[in-house]
């Protein structure tokens, strides 16, 4: 039994309508009393940050918005929203939205207290300086666990996936809302999901697993495998979208602290060649990947079937794993997840470009922690696989 060390670093607020107390939030946090609020157009489009920026008005705060993000959020916009923050005399951010408004929200904290520009720090090729800028994080999907991860993911403007990363990083405070989920279509919906499923159940099973770990991930595994379908399919239904609100925070937490592996190697790849959708391609990375994981860590994904609703008929650990991603598969057809890349122009000529990027250096921590390693013809096969459908 390896040694480890927990913590987590981000506070958690949970419950139906919290999100209407962020006022309260701020003062807790703030000196100034001044915010900016990163978002995306889309949901300026919906108002979803109405309610919030009223709140914040009422409460006394003054909040500037920027919602110039777009779904793979770039250095130019992580530096826009940095420039705000400083020339606002803001010092505490919100981020407001999915994945990449929230990853947009942690890093510009950071980076506005410096000069430099964000891709200064990317794979960390140089250290932020001390976080002055609080960070609260209110997800309406319920995928990325950002909310309390210490990692980003950006794009620079070569449009080449990096990361950035810091202990600093972490948000002060999450507010998990369901209904500020309720809104999400079901596509969307199904994609976010399956990649909180994607993060717990590498974690799990990842180099880095550990008690703590083991327990993060299977109870979010619970929640996510019985409340995904519900939540596509009655899109309002509050208790499904408060299990995934809660599967997905834990599956961030798991990661915060075990990793990925090679579904998200496989899906970052997808993301850099033909900007798919980061939850879908970590869905179809794994969908096509799970089989091959077994052999390396039978025990874990045996218990990974159980958490996803496998009934335990006294078969060994081998046929239960197996029957864990057979429920995984079955999962993501029943999600209406589409499966073929066709419809992005990629197809198995541009495999060789495919397996490349999956061996890049950006994409090395999540295949190295990967409970079975692949060679450069394994990943070959792999990319020919998903781009054959």
């Amino acid at each position: 039994m390896n040694g480890f060390e927990f913590q987590a670093k981000t506070k958690v607020a949970f419950g139906i309508g919290r999100s209407n107390q962020i006022a309260d939030d701020v003062k807790a946090l703030s000196r100034t009393y001044k915010v900016v609020l990163v978002t995306d157009p889309g949901l300026v489009q919906l108002g979803v940050p109405e309610p919030i920026l009223r709140a914040l008005h009422d409460g006394g705060i003054e909040a500037h918005l920027f919602s110039d993000v777009q779904s793979d959020p770039s250095s130019t916009s992580i530096d826009q929203a940095a420039a705000m923050i400083r020339e606002s005399g803001a010092d505490c951010v919100i981020g407001l939205g999915g994945g990449s408004a929230m990853d947009v929200a942690k890093m510009a904290a950071l980076v506005a207290g410096d000069v430099h520009p964000a891709e200064h720090y990317a794979l960390m090729a140089h250290s932020f300086q001390p976080k002055q800028v609080k960070s609260i994080m209110i997800p309406t999907t319920s995928g990325t666990g950002a909310e309390v991860t210490s990692t980003v993911v950006f794009s620079t403007t070569e449009k080449r996936k990096v990361w950035g990363w810091d202990a600093d990083m972490g948000p002060d405070l999450a507010v998990l809302d369901p209904t500020l989920t309720a809104l999400l279509p079901p596509h969307l919906t199904a994609a976010t999901g399956l990649d909180a499923i994607v993060h717990a159940i590498e974690a799990v099973a990842g180099k880095r697993s550990n008690a703590m770990i083991r327990a993060l991930s299977l109870e979010a595994i619970r929640l996510l495998g019985q409340s995904l379908l519900i939540a596509v399919k009655e899109p309002a239904n509050l208790q499904a979208r408060g299990d995934l609100s809660l599967g997905a925070m834990l599956a961030g937490m798991a990661i915060e602290q075990g990793g990925t592996g090679i579904a998200h190697c496989i899906g970052h790849a997808l993301g850099t060649l033909g900007r798919v959708h980061h939850g879908r391609a970590v869905a179809i990375a794994l969908y096509d990947t799970y089989d091959w994981n077994i052999e390396a860590n039978v025990p874990a994904h045996a218990d990974i079937a159980r958490a996803l609703g496998v009934i335990d008929q006294g078969q060994d650990d081998l046929a239960l794993a197996g029957a864990g991603a057979a429920r995984f598969r079955q999962l993501v057809e029943a999600s209406g997840l589409q499966l073929s890349l066709a419809g992005e122009g990629l197809s198995a000529a541009d495999a060789d470009r495919f397996a490349e990027i999956m061996q890049a250096e950006e994409n090395a921590p999540m295949r190295n922690n990967n409970c079975r390693a692949s060679s450069a013809s394994e990943l070959q096969q792999f990319a020919h696989h998903i781009l054959s459908r």
